[in-house]
């Protein structure tokens, strides 16, 4: 089965309008400037400024929450075969396959690993997918061309190859596709596919 976590441009993603949301710091900064230019004469009242902090606390709480809820979420990702879309500078999106194997959060982002030595964010990812799902996603891809990266002796992709993929096998739980070279077939971990056309 397949469960789609984000859907690409189709919606905005929680950790960026998160970090949209009023830190803080830019609370306590913005309080500090209204006491420094109130109005003498109609200082800030005692229940204003305790109505304030209170929302100041209510909102921390909520940031607290999310944050937990966002872990919670990624952490229950462990083990599964997750498919992300990555852009780079040239605007050209990348398809990133992996399962997951450990999540962190820095800078107030959520990150997976996976065991193809990729990390990707949360908000990249487009399907998290269990054993039935990952068939019936390369079942899909069959008939399709694909990209798949070229590497040098050192490991470093340097160039990209197109072929088309004729069928697909999984291999104690690792996804191959599976294309003609010549008379011979080829299999390909999907993990060193750059994406399908």
């Amino acid at each position: 089965m397949i469960t789609a976590v984000g859907g690409g441009n189709t919606s905005t993603p929680l950790s960026s309008s998160a970090s949209k949301i009023m830190g803080k710091d830019d609370f306590l900064h913005l309080l500090i400037t209204e006491l420094r230019y109130q109005d003498p004469l109609d200082p800030l009242k005692d229940r204003d400024f305790i109505a304030q902090m209170a929302q100041f606390s209510t909102l921390e709480q909520m940031q607290n929450l999310y944050r937990v809820g966002e872990l919670q979420q990624a952490t229950a990702m462990i083990g599964r075969a997750v498919i992300a879309q990555a852009f780079h500078e040239s605007g050209l999106p990348e398809l990133v396959y992996g399962q997951v194997t450990g999540v962190r959060n820095y800078g107030g982002q959520t990150y997976l690993a996976l065991d193809s030595g990729r990390e990707i964010r949360t908000d990249q990812i487009v399907s998290v997918m269990d054993e039935k799902g990952l068939e019936q996603y390369l079942y899909g891809v069959v008939g399709r061309k694909a990209f798949v990266r070229v590497y040098n002796e050192i490991g470093e992709v340097v160039d990209y190859r197109e072929v088309l993929v004729t069928d697909y096998r999984l291999k104690n739980g690792v996804p191959y596709i599976v294309c003609r070279n010549g008379e011979a077939e080829e299999e390909i971990p999907l993990f060193d596919v750059w994406g399908f056309a």
